[in-house]
């Protein structure tokens, strides 16, 4: 008996096919057959697939002005990209001037400074449900740390500004984490030979992938989010040995179409030259299988939703959505009102870039012309005209002209009009201020007249405010993303869990925790998306406060607070510029994150014990401890005689102090 019949009980001989709306569990008491429910799902996407043709046209169209295959259009007949033909003229120009390139790699850097540090807000003001929040913080930063976090999203800022969507899946992976146990497996060969193997059982953990917009078909295109669509179907191309490791099933792969970045032929561009350039179509990739995943919102009647897979048109796998959770997530580069998908910059830089080429072409063109070396001379002037017509007039060249004859002369041509070059400054402003970009982001320079520093800053913050609204989007989705992350673990995470992460400080810490530790899911960043208010301008802001004496104190000196500051600014943290009380302080911070894993601090023979207390004090009055001390009393007993020992180090010292200073005062008046 195969798993489709151990599934659906399914019946050899029953000829009888059942109405889609019956096969997809819409009527109950009815048998589910596996035939209906492939039917029903492949059916739906390809309408989808019909119906979304635009937007792929579109997101391949950006794909090849970003690779700078930009001498091509849409097709809407054969829903491919085409070559655009030459009206012009043999000789004309048709190369490729790319700024879109540039331009994208300058956003690509800028959003590349945001930062995702999350924490997750306590249910209550109860100290429980503070400790709580406390764990799913880590947790959060664990599941960072664990999946690879910062590398998948560089690759999806990369992708949202592309196609102007990208989708995040998260799902909890039963083969991960620590080894448990094992257990029995039995395994039927084709020819229904049963072997029986041990299989190792794994603590299992949580980990999220990527998937382009290409892959994803929404019920419908005019709904905006995901919570409220009906479904979402994903299709993948996959390699047949990339099935078999996620699904343990072995398939025979087949040539299935797909997108690749491949060389095209440019054919015969300005003046006979002929080159390749690369871009984005369809090939045929070999010993692969499609792979059809059906995710199903939650609903009145499947409450905790479903999902199917289906591998080359057999369905693998039917049942509820894991943990009730939908587990795709989208981030946008630009959200567009009444529309699933995204939209990406480059769609409005096309039609610009299409006028740039066409600028610097005709400029080449006339370069070209004036280089060309044109002669102009009378009819039979010249007697070795037909030389002349093979070769040119090259350096060096003798003319043999008859008797009487006027001299050949070179054609003078004016200068070209300024209209020309304006349009092409033109069309550069143009192109940076739809990307949001400028001069100063592009390559360092203001624009001409330009000179205040007022207005260089003023510059600087529309630049970043107006790349912080695809910033807040990509935040956004990350911050979705987290609290499906907090559900599957809370849902699969089974026992004791142990949680091994580098914390604050450098510190190094292990936390355990249960699915009963997580409680809320309302995450929220620890700090403002960076491109509204840079590194930069954190910097300037902090010397005008300097300047202006807001952190000097009643003596006119600088607190400690303030040095640190300016250190953690400018210095940016390098072990090797710190000074000795910065070292000791961040000692100090480390010994209060290991009091939280049982590891009592003692006093060393270098600490310095101003420093010491000042760091234990700020985290002894913190809530953090509050409730430390409430789990493990025992524990902060010892952790505030430890704060005692250095008071009394300190007093010590003081009362040393004092009793040199009065010796020395009796030898004085002696």
């Amino acid at each position: 008996m195969s798993i489709l019949d151990r599934m659906f009980h399914r019946k050899k001989d029953d000829l009888e096919r059942m109405p889609p709306e019956i096969a997809m569990g819409q009527v109950e008491g009815e048998t589910v057959y596996a035939d209906d429910i492939v039917a029903h799902i492949t059916g739906e996407l390809e309408r989808i697939r019909d119906e979304r043709m635009v937007y792929e046209l579109q997101w391949t169209m950006n794909a090849n002005f970003l690779a700078g295959h930009q001498n091509c259009e849409m097709d809407i007949n054969l829903r491919r990209i085409t070559e655009e033909e030459n009206m012009e003229i043999r000789d004309r120009e048709r190369r490729v001037y790319n700024r879109i390139g540039p331009i994208m790699e300058t956003r690509l850097a800028h959003l590349g400074s945001v930062t995702y540090d999350m924490v997750v807000k306590p249910r209550t003001y109860e100290a429980d449900d503070y400790a709580k929040a406390s764990v799913s913080t880590k947790i959060l930063e664990y599941c960072k740390a664990n999946t690879g976090f910062a590398h998948k999203m560089r690759k999806a800022v990369a992708w949202a500004e592309l196609t102007g969507t990208v989708y995040t899946l998260s799902w909890w992976d039963t083969q991960a984490g620590d080894k448990v146990g094992e257990m029995e497996r039995m395994e039927v060969s084709d020819d229904g030979t049963e072997t029986v193997t041990m299989a190792p059982i794994y603590s299992g953990d949580l980990d999220f992938g990527l998937v382009s917009s290409y892959e994803v078909f929404p019920a419908s295109l005019t709904t905006e989010e995901i919570a409220d669509q009906r479904f979402i179907i994903i299709e993948q191309v996959r390699d047949v040995g990339t099935v078999y490791d996620m699904y343990g099933l072995r398939v025979e792969g087949e040539s299935v179409e797909n997108y690749v970045l491949t060389p095209i032929p440019q054919g015969v561009t300005g003046h006979g030259h002929s080159n390749f350039t690369f871009g984005l179509q369809k090939e045929n990739t070999e010993n692969a299988a499609k792979v059809i995943t059906y995710l199903e919102n939650p609903s009145r009647d499947y409450p905790i939703g479903r999902i199917a897979i289906i591998v080359r048109n057999k369905l693998i796998f039917y049942g509820d959505l894991p943990g009730g959770v939908m587990p795709l997530r989208d981030i946008k580069a630009k959200s567009v009102a009444g529309q699933f998908y995204g939209k990406s910059v480059i769609q409005d830089l096309i039609p610009l870039q299409r006028s740039y080429n066409n600028v610097c072409n005709k400029i080449q063109d006339f370069i070209g012309t004036i280089t060309a070396n044109p002669v102009a001379m009378e009819d039979g002037a010249v007697t070795n005209m037909g030389e002349i017509e093979n070769n040119g007039i090259e350096p060096g060249s003798i003319i043999l002209t008859r008797p009487g004859a006027k001299i050949p002369e070179f054609l003078q041509y004016p200068s070209p009009p300024s209209v020309v070059e304006n349009e092409r400054m033109k069309l550069e402003e143009a192109m940076e201020y739809t990307a949001g970009v400028s001069q100063m982001m592009m390559y360092g320079g203001t624009p001409t007249g330009v000179t205040s520093g007022t207005a260089i800053e003023n510059l600087r913050d529309i630049d970043n405010t107006r790349m912080s609204l695809t910033a807040d989007n990509i935040r956004d989705g990350v911050i979705e993303m987290a609290k499906i992350w907090l559900k599957l673990c809370k849902a699969f995470a089974g026992g004791y869990r142990v949680l091994r992460i580098a914390g604050s400080d450098d510190a190094g810490y292990v936390s355990i925790w249960t699915r009963e530790d997580i409680n809320s899911y309302d995450v929220e960043y620890t700090a403002e998306n960076e491109l509204r208010r840079s590194a930069e301008q954190k910097k300037q802001d902090f010397l005008a406060a300097l300047n202006a004496g807001l952190y000097t104190d009643e003596n006119g000196m600088l607190p400690q607070e303030v040095k640190r500051k300016y250190r953690e600014l400018f210095m940016e943290g390098d072990a090797e510029s710190l000074s000795m009380e910065e070292l000791q302080r961040k000692y100090a911070a480390r010994e209060n994150s290991y009091l939280d894993q049982g590891v009592l601090p003692e006093r060393g023979r270098y600490d310095d014990d101003r420093v010491h207390l000042d760091e234990h004090i700020r985290f002894a009055i913190s809530r953090d401890y509050q409730i430390f001390a409430k789990k493990m009393p025992e524990y902060a007993a010892k952790f505030e005689e430890h704060i005692a020992v250095h008071q009394q180090e300190i007093a010590k010292r003081e009362q040393a102090a004092m009793q040199q200073q009065m010796i020395m005062r009796g030898n004085t008046n002696g």
